[in-house]
């Protein structure tokens, strides 16, 4: 076990009714008691706290005063509570996971051997390989062994993190969160394996949606689920911040492909999302959070998108999951849908890469359904994407301010008598989500690294190596964070939610949008 940090003591003598923050859902029916205690809150995140007037660790905050941003451990001592917060939240936690995984990564550029071009310059970090009919073709030695390593390193960074939180207890054990996420690791390495196979590939069934069918089966498969794949199942959304942090990209990057790539994506995919957005909570009578989802996920990267967002205004497992399967469902049928569409009308191959790249949601689905058109539209439309892709992160710091001006200006009838909150720099910062400060740290460290290293390895692609590595990081976490998710799904809820919600309906209109949007800026500048 390890020691209990002062920090820590200093969350145990918090005033009395203090309720312990956790990583997530608290929709745990096998624990009656946490549901008693976390009623009163909404579980979903530390932000949401803020809103009903408890701060991240728990403790009643009526003001935003200074003398009341301390607490006191069991000696009398006193830590600022922001200070206290990097320590003992989830938030936090978070990015240092993050930042853990981040220099793993860098680690690994550099110390594994390999030549140029070669396989493992490809793959670095411990994976499974793209194979096509013998399964076992995805592994070598140094990706069995160095594949365990690398969930036992993911496994003790997540125990770390409980045992400083405090969800570490006689109740709940740490041996029941190693079962947990043994479990949820081996449905992801499963997940991630099926997901190379070449047919998966070439028809946009990546490791991401195979991820949340295994859980869902393990999930709604007759029988009751253990305790310890529950409580960690929990805990998938939090899995997601941690990964969110590795979305890092070079900064320069949005400078390198060309101002037509940037119109068709930057322009194109932001108003689509607004227009998603209003059409869904004002015509449609959707819940914002839900809607936002959708509008996120069919205009802008899909499956990334949606849990980036999710995490940053507190979604629901339950709306994550709905969303990413509706999404997910729709760009296969739309991955063919605008290839022949395009060959059909004759439109040029520049043109159907930029309206494919700017359109289609996953990265994998956009260059199968433009390489259906010709190389040149796969090339094309793979920038395109890239340029896309790099904006997530700036996406999902403006929502994030937004969403924390938006929930703070509401109006408090028969609280505040129709008066709006005070917003405040220091509130601003006890919301922001923690991973998008990662985010920015990280993608700021490579765009000072990177020109380095591509100018001083060119031979060896160093530059190149490290960018992968880095991204697998990511999907590792996603893999896991996907299969947790997917546990804590049910189908016959996802089922009545998607018709009954609008989800559907929203994602044709938005998606409907985004495609014409993208289809006029590719004539327009290509």
């Amino acid at each position: 076990m390890l020691a209990q940090p002062p920090c820590t003591q200093a969350k145990d003598a918090a005033k009395p009714g203090t309720s312990e923050v956790s990583f997530s859902d608290a929709n745990d029916h096998t624990d009656a008691t946490d549901e008693e205690n976390e009623a009163t809150i909404h579980p979903k995140s530390e932000s949401s706290l803020m809103e009903n007037g408890i701060d991240t660790l728990g403790a009643p905050s009526s003001s935003l005063e200074l003398e009341n941003n301390v607490e006191e451990d069991k000696d009398g001592s006193r830590y600022p509570k922001r200070l206290v917060a990097m320590v003992n939240t989830a938030e936090w936690w978070s990015l240092w996971i993050g930042f853990a995984s981040f220099w793993l990564a860098f680690m690994l550029a550099f110390v594994v051997p390999y030549n140029s071009g070669s396989k493992r310059a490809k793959y670095t970090v411990p994976q499974p390989m793209k194979w096509q009919r013998n399964p076992f073709d995805a592994w070598d030695t140094y990706g069995i062994v160095g594949t365990l390593m690398l969930l036992t390193m993911y496994g003790l960074l997540y125990l770390i993190s409980l045992r400083y939180i405090g969800k570490i207890s006689e109740a709940k054990p740490a041996s029941m969160y190693c079962k947990g996420f043994a479990s949820l690791s081996s449905l992801a390495l499963i997940s991630f394996w099926i997901g190379r196979n070449a047919w998966c590939l070439d028809h946009g069934l990546g490791y991401a949606v195979i991820s949340i069918i295994l859980g869902m089966l393990v999930s709604n498969f007759p029988g009751k689920r253990p305790s310890w794949l529950l409580i960690v199942a929990k805990d998938g959304e939090f899995f997601v911040k941690c990964s969110l942090v590795l979305l890092a990209v070079e900064f320069s990057v949005i400078g390198k492909f060309g101002w037509q790539a940037f119109v068709v994506s930057w322009i194109g995919s932001p108003i689509a999302l607004i227009i998603g957005y209003l059409i869904g909570t004002r015509w449609f009578k959707m819940v914002p959070q839900l809607a936002l989802l959708i509008a996120a996920g069919s205009t802008w990267c899909g499956a990334s998108a949606i849990s980036a967002v999710g995490a940053t205004i507190g979604s629901s497992s339950e709306d994550i999951a709905v969303s990413i399967s509706i999404v997910a469902f729709f760009t296969v049928i739309f991955t063919f849908i605008q290839a022949y569409f395009a060959i059909a009308v004759g439109m040029d191959d520049n043109v159907a890469g930029a309206w494919i790249g700017g359109s289609v949601d996953q990265t994998g689905n956009v260059l199968a359904s433009a390489a259906i058109v010709s190389e040149e539209a796969a090339m094309v439309a793979g920038v395109v994407k890239i340029i896309l892709n790099s904006g997530l992160g700036i996406l999902i710091t403006a929502i994030a301010f937004w969403w924390q001006i938006r929930s703070n200006t509401d109006l408090e009838e028969g609280e505040s008598g129709g008066q709006k909150k005070r917003i405040s720099l220091l509130l601003l910062w006890d919301k922001f989500p923690k991973f998008v400060l990662g985010y920015l740290i990280c993608s700021g460290i490579l765009t000072i690294v990177l020109p380095q290293l591509d100018e001083d390895f060119d031979g060896e692609g160093r530059g190149n190596v490290l960018r992968g590595t880095i991204s697998t990081m990511n999907k590792w976490w996603f893999a896991v964070a996907f299969v947790g998710i997917g546990v804590s799904t049910n189908i016959r809820d996802l089922w009545h939610k998607a018709v009954g919600s609008g989800v559907i309906k929203l994602y044709l209109v938005a998606n409907t949008i985004d495609v014409g949007l993208a289809l006029a800026l590719a004539y327009a500048v290509f």
